[in-house]
């Protein structure tokens, strides 16, 4: 008799413990919406998507030092982390390594005690993953790096002047937009389609994305802290052999689906089946197009 009503309430206390997962991961794309717009008022423009990603912290960039800061650095004062972003140099590159060899410039340890915390807005409970500092064990030129992860990522197509590599920024002048670029993002007033039809952000699964990528909150080393969701359908299988796609594949461990951040605030639950293309429209901020409910 005990084992068949342990079968019979086991399976309701896991839906209740998901739903309390999922309720304190709703709670926390709201706070970073309130964050975002905290931070468009105080700049009048939302944080860059990153600032330099993709390098390293050796010669990259015409003898520059590469800073590989990703947008959520900036959030930091906005969601109770002043601590955290007044130890950080953002005159220095908060990844180690060097993809092709040893790195030569100058040492980060300071940056990775600043970034070496876990935040708790930026992860879902839901996720799995050890929600511990990740070491980047297949690359010896990553391994200084302690980074942790987030479940959160912007929403972001590569709209840019250059390409990743060569450090290109925000394209002003590119038609169809999304909210976040490199080196740059937009302004409200850019938001033509109407904020509640237009993402910030969206979720990401922790884990799986390739074999050592992120995504990350603090670096642009060895990840795509940003979404490139248009590519990818929501919980779309890992794949190998598209490693690139995984940087920044949307999904959860959520029944169905997963989050997104609406430019509004509001944060809606998005169908694993949501149709391609209203995906894609609701990622842009001034395509134009007609979104049908979803």
């Amino acid at each position: 008799i005990i084992a068949i009503l342990i079968a019979l309430l086991l399976p309701a206390v896991q839906q209740a413990r998901e739903a309390a997962r999922r309720s304190t991961c709703k709670n926390n794309m709201k706070q970073l919406g309130l964050a975002l717009h905290n931070y468009h008022d105080s700049h009048r423009i939302l944080p860059p998507g990153d600032v330099n990603g993709g390098g390293y912290d050796c010669i990259w960039l015409g003898s520059q030092e590469t800073r590989n800061h990703t947008g959520q650095l900036y959030m930091l004062p906005f969601i109770d982390q002043v601590n955290i972003y007044n130890q950080i140099n953002f005159s220095m590159a908060t990844g180690l390594g060097d993809g092709n060899g040893a790195c030569t410039g100058p040492t980060t340890g300071i940056q990775t005690a600043a970034t070496s915390h876990s935040i708790a807005v930026f992860e879902c409970p839901s996720d799995s993953y050890s929600h511990g500092p990740y070491t980047y064990t297949s690359n010896l030129a990553y391994a200084t790096n302690k980074d942790y992860r987030t479940s959160y990522s912007f929403i972001y197509i590569e709209y840019n002047t250059g390409d990743n590599s060569s450090g290109g920024t925000y394209d002003t002048a590119t038609t169809t937009k999304t909210a976040f670029g490199h080196n740059g993002a937009a302004r409200m007033r850019d938001f033509t389609d109407g904020t509640s039809n237009s993402m910030l952000m969206i979720e990401t699964p922790m884990e799986k994305q390739s074999s050592i990528r992120g995504p990350f909150w603090a670096t642009y080393v060895a990840t795509g802290p940003v979404i490139a969701a248009p590519y990818r359908k929501i919980n779309q299988p890992y794949s190998a052999t598209d490693s690139r796609a995984e940087w920044g594949s949307p999904g959860s461990e959520h029944v169905g689906g997963c989050h997104g951040l609406m430019g509004d605030g509001a944060v809606r639950f998005l169908s694993e089946n949501i149709d391609i293309n209203t995906l894609r429209a609701i990622q842009t901020i001034n395509g134009g197009e007609v979104v049908p409910d979803f």
